[in-house]
């Protein structure tokens, strides 16, 4: 049956419980066959607007309470990394709007930051409210819950993020370390990392039942946002590519490969039963994860070869 995409891109929090993660994702395989604008994108972040307080945690938390210690330690593990990365990219948007080269790309990136700290109060939201912290605010959540992070993560979210934005911060007018910030953020972080473990946590929880639950809701969301976050990244790729390929294949296929390690990395669990347990494999979800990237790669015009 085919997919209304525009009922997908018009639900509300409440009726998003109703909707597959692989629907969701369909909004980018839409905008690979007919690519939306810029301003395309800015206009339906317009119409997807939501609001982390209109969620509901009250289910989410009795289902904490009656968790196992396994259930804990494997949701922990993944929604420690989505708040961090979530802080992460709010903290380093800004230089991507301050060398966007159009103004369609400054106005789009703009509703971008708003989505990112939106997502970043979604995860404290959960965090207070479902598993408990005695933390006083987000700093100190923050540092509470990041030393959990693995080594391929704390490379891609401390170290090299950081440095690309403080490049574009430095000279907003280096198109080149635009190109290479887009290909790391967007397609690198978001594209291959992020909707894949939206992907499979949203699935195993429509698989438990849990849709009605209000963090099935709000991830759900979140990736509806993502969604246009990596059509804008392909747009940007794409357009560079074809002004000068020459110039431009090059460098995204040397960032991506160099990249590779962490995003292989940033998907290992420290226990395996965190993914096992719930019906996947990790060489499944490598795997869809480079399978989605490769997608991206062939709308963008390019491949991984050197």
């Amino acid at each position: 049956m085919a997919v209304d995409l525009d009922r997908i891109g018009r639900a509300s929090l409440k009726e998003l419980g109703d909707i597959r993660i692989d629907d969701v994702l369909s909004f980018i395989d839409r905008g690979i066959e007919n690519m939306p604008s810029h301003m395309d994108l800015y206009r339906r972040w317009e119409a997807q607007q939501w609001a982390v307080a209109d969620i509901d945690f009250s289910l989410d938390r009795q289902d904490w309470l009656e968790a196992t210690d396994l259930d804990r330690k494997a949701t922990l593990w993944s929604h420690r990394l989505f708040f961090n990365g979530e802080e992460r990219v709010t903290a380093t948007l800004a230089p991507f709007v301050w060398a966007a080269p159009t103004p369609e790309i400054e106005v789009f990136l703009s509703t971008q930051m708003v989505d990112e700290a939106r997502h970043t109060v979604f995860f404290e939201r959960w965090w207070r409210e479902v598993c408990g912290t005695d933390a006083k605010d987000m700093t100190e959540l923050l540092a509470e819950i990041r030393p959990e992070a693995n080594e391929g993560y704390n490379t891609l979210f401390y170290e090299r993020l950081p440095a690309t934005a403080q490049r574009l911060a430095s000279n907003p007018r280096d198109f080149d370390a635009f190109v290479e910030g887009v290909t790391l953020y967007h397609i690198v972080i978001e594209a291959t990392i992020a909707l894949t473990g939206q992907r499979f946590e949203l699935e195993a929880m429509r698989e438990q039942q849990l849709t009605d639950r209000g963090f099935y809701r709000g991830f759900t969301a979140i990736a509806r946002d993502e969604s246009r976050h990596v059509s804008f990244g392909i747009k940007v790729l794409q357009e560079a590519v074809r002004e000068d390929p020459k110039r431009y294949a090059p460098l995204i296929q040397k960032t991506l490969v160099e990249c590779l390690p962490l995003i292989t990395g940033t998907l290992d669990p420290p226990d395996p039963r965190f993914i096992t347990e719930y019906g996947h494999t990790e060489s499944e979800i490598v795997q869809f994860a480079f399978d989605s990237l490769n997608k991206r790669l062939r709308a963008i015009g390019i491949n991984l070869a050197a």
